[in-house]
């Protein structure tokens, strides 16, 4: 039997508390007598769903004598809600199950059921795009042909060309999947499973597109899931990334889902039942700082050999030769050679006859070790860097050797930082740039490793 997006996670209760090694996490304080998920922001504005008591005299409710959830909006001030809360449509039909919105361009996309459609036993989850938000039952249904299944939880990304959704639908992988389509001379290809690679047997849930092109989604089929957790992927060239467990304190023992990233990658909202009901909570980075960051140096693998007492032989009747152990040999009493990289190599220095080409004895034979300087090789995936271009950077750690670095923190120079071993950027004004990228030892954070390079970005 299937389970439906729209929730059996909502009657899982677990009082946890978060691990909040990196981040401060809260719980926004809005309708503490209901649950609230799935949250948006949108130029300081949060959109949520509730299901909140919505008048004394009528109140409408699931089969399981559940209230219908609404969505709703408040301003934000220092990212905090402030002022009164709102009815997202202005005028709501409160026979549906609104439980999720993104936005396409100014046009919102809600995850949403309508009860009375009594043709669908369960009343299934559907995607609906509105001009407006006048009325919430003049909105026309996107994804179709789902008969019975669900459709839920939809994100646009930032260049409205992409959606990527959570479905319980027929040939699937699991008890619910992520689908995605991909907007077409204006309407909307066929939804694509994600795939084995990003789907398990379990629920694949509540996606998230950010605005660095990374896909945050909700996951309790993985072998490190404790139930539901924060995932991220990526688009690669051979399908998906493979997916990483959110390691920034936001995932708790209980659910977490229905994640929120703001753009900088500094702070965001999450839904959990940590507390006992679902809630929002608002969470901050408490970013490590690297005080005394060094310029990233080339390093050095060419070297020049050279023994002074092969001179005791007579040029004329002799010859040498030296031998690496990374297979190449020069000819020379005084040779020049380049290592591929760090390591331990053998060098001999051989005496040949030159009269029979026939080697006499070796003169020299050691061990010759090239170590990495201690820094993190920052690379910047591009040539001429111009204003506007995605820039990705990674970085090569093997220089490090002090601990093993697992974490990788980022500064543009620009304002905006973020994690992880493969980022990218993108800059709006032409100039000279900083980009710095550290590491942390997760046995002693005091210990940490941090590089820069400078970047030049024309118009």
């Amino acid at each position: 039997m299937k389970r439906t997006i729209i929730f059996s996670i909502l009657l899982l209760t677990v009082v946890a508390t978060s691990r909040a090694q990196q981040v401060k996490i809260l719980p926004i304080d809005l309708f503490s007598d209901a649950n609230i998920i799935n949250p948006v922001v949108i130029d300081s504005v949060l959109y949520f769903s509730s299901n909140k008591k919505n008048s004394i005299a009528v109140n409408y409710f699931n089969s399981d004598e559940s209230r219908l959830y609404q969505l709703y909006y408040v301003k934000l001030k220092n990212r905090k809600p402030s002022g009164l809360t709102h009815s997202f449509f202005r005028n709501s039909n409160r026979v549906y199950n609104q439980v999720g919105v993104t936005f396409a361009g100014i046009q919102p996309i809600v995850s949403q059921n309508d009860l009375t459609r009594d043709s669908y036993h369960g009343h299934p989850l559907g995607i609906f795009i509105y001009n407006d938000r006048s009325d919430s039952s003049n909105g026309s249904e996107i994804v179709k042909d789902l008969g019975k299944s669900n459709a839920a939880y939809p994100s646009i990304s930032p260049d409205g060309k992409t959606m990527i959704f959570a479905s319980d639908k027929d040939g699937g992988y699991g008890s619910s999947d992520l689908y995605v389509c991909k907007k077409v001379a204006g309407s909307w290809t066929e939804p694509q499973n994600m795939g084995p690679d990003i789907n398990t047997k379990e629920i694949e849930t509540a996606p998230f597109i950010h605005d660095s092109g990374v896909i945050f989604f909700a996951s309790n089929g993985r072998p490190d899931s404790r139930r539901l957790d924060i995932y991220y992927t990526y688009p690669t060239k051979d399908g998906y990334a493979k997916p990483e467990k959110l390691d920034i304190g936001v995932n708790s023992a209980a659910d977490d889902y229905g994640f929120f990233y703001s753009k900088n990658e500094e702070w965001g909202y999450v839904t959990s039942n940590r507390q006992g009901k679902e809630r929002i909570y608002y969470f901050e980075e408490t970013f490590p700082k690297f005080d005394n960051p060094q310029p990233y140096e080339e390093e050095n693998l060419c070297y020049t050999f050279y023994e002074s007492s092969a001179e005791n032989y007579d040029a004329s009747e002799f010859s040498f030769k030296w031998s690496f152990s990374d297979g190449a040999t020069i000819s020379g009493l005084e040779v020049d050679h380049c290592f591929k990289g760090p390591g331990t190599y053998d060098v001999a220095l051989s005496v040949y006859d030159k009269t029979t080409n026939e080697e006499m004895f070796s003169l020299v034979n050691f061990p010759f070790e090239i170590e990495h300087k201690e820094q993190l090789k920052i690379n910047c995936l591009a040539g001429v860097i111009h204003v506007g271009q995605k820039i990705q950077f990674d970085v090569d750690a093997s220089g490090v050797k002090q601990f093993q670095p697992t974490k990788f923190y980022w500064n543009f120079g620009q304002g905006s930082r973020v994690k992880g071993k493969q980022v990218s950027t993108e800059y709006k004004k032409p100039g000279t740039y900083r980009v710095m990228c550290g590491t942390i030892d997760d046995n002693d954070r005091s210990v940490r490793v941090s590089n820069y390079i400078e970047i030049t970005v024309v118009k």
